[in-house]
Formats: C-alpha cells, sequence, structure tokens
C-alpha cells in the first residue's frame, strides 16, 4: 500500500465531508442565507451544478490541472452542503452525529474489504450500478404511490448498493494507482468517488432511522 498517496486520498474525503457539513450547519443557523437558497430557484439549480461538476469532474479529471480538480472537487461539496441544510432542521443534531458515526464504521469497513480482497469486483460494480438505476426508477414511481413500505426497502436495498460501491471504489482507486497516472489527480477523484458513496450511505441510513422512528 502506497501510505502517502492514500493519505491523500482520505485527507480530501474528510475535507469534503467537513465542508459539506460545515457548510450545511452554517445555512441551517443563517434564516438570510436559508431562505435565499431554499426561497429562490437557486434551490433547484443547486442538483443541476452539481450533476454538471460531477460529469466534468469524471470525464476530465486526467486531462487538467491538479489545481482546477481540487477547487472543483471543493465546489461540490460545498454546493452538496448547500443542499444539506434541511437535515439540520428535521434531525436534532445527536441523531446526525449518530448516523455519521455509523455510517463512518461500516463505510471504512467496506473500504478495508475492497482494498485488501483479491476477489475481483469489477462485475460487482456492473451489478451495483444497474440495481442502483432499478432503485432510482422505483423511488421517482413511489412518489405517487406514496408506499412508506415500498420507500423503506428501496432505502434498504440503496444502503447495500452503496456498501458494494463502496468496496467497488476502493479497488478501483487502487487499481489507478497500480496503473500509474498524476498522483494528486488520482488523489482527488479517488476522494470524490469515495465521498460520493459516504454521503448516499449517510442519506439512505439517515431515511431509515427516520422511518423506523415513524
Amino acid at each position: 500500500m502506497n501510505n502517502n498517496f492514500y493519505s491523500k486520498v482520505f485527507a480530501w474525503l474528510f475535507l469534503g465531508l467537513l465542508i459539506t457539513f460545515g457548510s450545511g450547519y452554517l445555512v441551517c443557523t443563517s434564516e438570510p442565507i436559508f431562505y435565499a437558497i431554499f426561497g429562490t430557484p437557486l434551490y433547484w439549480i443547486l442538483p443541476l451544478a452539481q450533476i454538471g461538476i460531477c460529469i466534468f469532474l469524471t470525464a476530465r479529471i486526467m486531462n487538467m490541472q491538479a489545481m482546477t480538480a481540487k477547487i472543483l472537487y471543493v465546489a461540490y461539496t460545498v454546493l452538496t452542503g448547500l443542499s444539506f441544510a434541511s437535515i439540520f432542521l428535521l434531525f436534532d443534531v445527536a441523531s446526525i452525529v449518530f448516523v455519521f458515526l455509523a455510517t463512518a464504521l461500516i463505510f471504512g469497513l467496506f473500504a478495508l474489504l475492497g482494498h485488501f480482497t483479491r476477489f475481483d469486483l469489477s462485475k460487482v460494480g456492473s451489478f451495483v450500478f444497474m440495481a442502483l438505476l432499478a432503485v432510482i426508477i422505483m423511488e421517482v414511481i413511489n412518489i405517487f404511490l406514496m408506499n412508506s413500505s415500498l420507500d423503506m426497502f428501496l432505502c434498504i436495498i440503496s444502503i447495500l448498493i452503496f456498501l458494494g460501491y463502496t468496496a467497488y471504489d476502493m479497488q478501483k482507486i487502487k487499481r489507478m494507482k497500480e496503473s500509474g497516472g498524476a498522483e494528486d489527480n488520482l488523489a482527488i477523484i479517488g476522494a470524490f468517488e469515495l465521498y460520493l458513496d459516504f454521503i448516499n450511505l449517510f442519506i439512505d441510513l439517515l431515511r431509515l432511522l427516520n422511518r423506523s422512528r415513524d
């Protein structure tokens, strides 16, 4: 294991999570900023900007300057934080901290599994991608059905999907490093993919907690 490289990956991952939760809490505690986002069309622009950065960063990461990649990564984590502000209104801080720690523990275990396993997880990546598409389609349908049992089932399936993605992405990062390339850029894209896994896992666990309380 290249400790220096993985230190960079997880340092950027930690920074991204810190920015996201910090900016989310800041927005939540500032009424003018909160209503400037959630009370205006800006709320609908945020996800479009996130999608745009995600596509551009993953497609062009190895052809851009390392500083550009870092700026785009930080920008994405800030945008996610702005949309995260609502969770601080829906959940108490103790619940958020509990779910965050639970996410970190589970995420860490599956990241270690992905790094050290000798099993080729490339097929797992294809499977979880197709499963994720199916879940997204079913969640859109359930917007109209409003079936709470189906929502909880989809939430559990989504958790399993992102656990699979965590292991798969960790193995993919290991292979990218072994194949060579600009280390700073590889560290950013590695951190970005793990960041997406962590955030989605956190959201699903938070949803599950909310459903269990209901």
